[in-house]
């Protein structure tokens, strides 16, 4: 499975989170957003939700994880576009049940 991690400026710091959480699991990662808070260009939600829909819809991510302070920002700026679907995930029963129900492509994180 190719997944996509996407983090914009004021999650920027939490990338290496997601990316060791995502290590390991025989997935293709791929850091397609910030990676550190000094990162150039300096990406906001409305700009990382633009960046997954592209992703998603040139079939070069098959989950795209990307989020904001709340997670409520980026989830309403990817859902935006057509045919993403989007979780906002904020525990391990979210994510539990939207895998199993929804079976979306994009999930939302509450990172600050």
């Amino acid at each position: 499975m190719r997944v996509a991690v996407v983090n914009e400026i004021s999650a920027a710091d939490k990338n290496a989170a997601i990316m060791s959480a995502l290590k390991g699991r025989g997935l293709e990662v791929l850091n397609a957003g910030m990676a550190s808070k000094g990162d150039e260009p300096q990406l906001l939600y409305t700009h990382t939700g633009f960046i997954s829909a592209l992703l998603i819809h040139l079939n070069v991510a098959d989950l795209v994880i990307g989020g904001c302070g709340t997670g409520k920002g980026y989830l309403n700026a990817v859902m935006q576009y057509p045919e993403v679907t989007c979780g906002h995930i904020l525990t391990p029963l979210d994510a539990w049940l939207f895998a199993r129900i929804n079976s979306g492509n994009c999930v939302s994180l509450a990172l600050n």
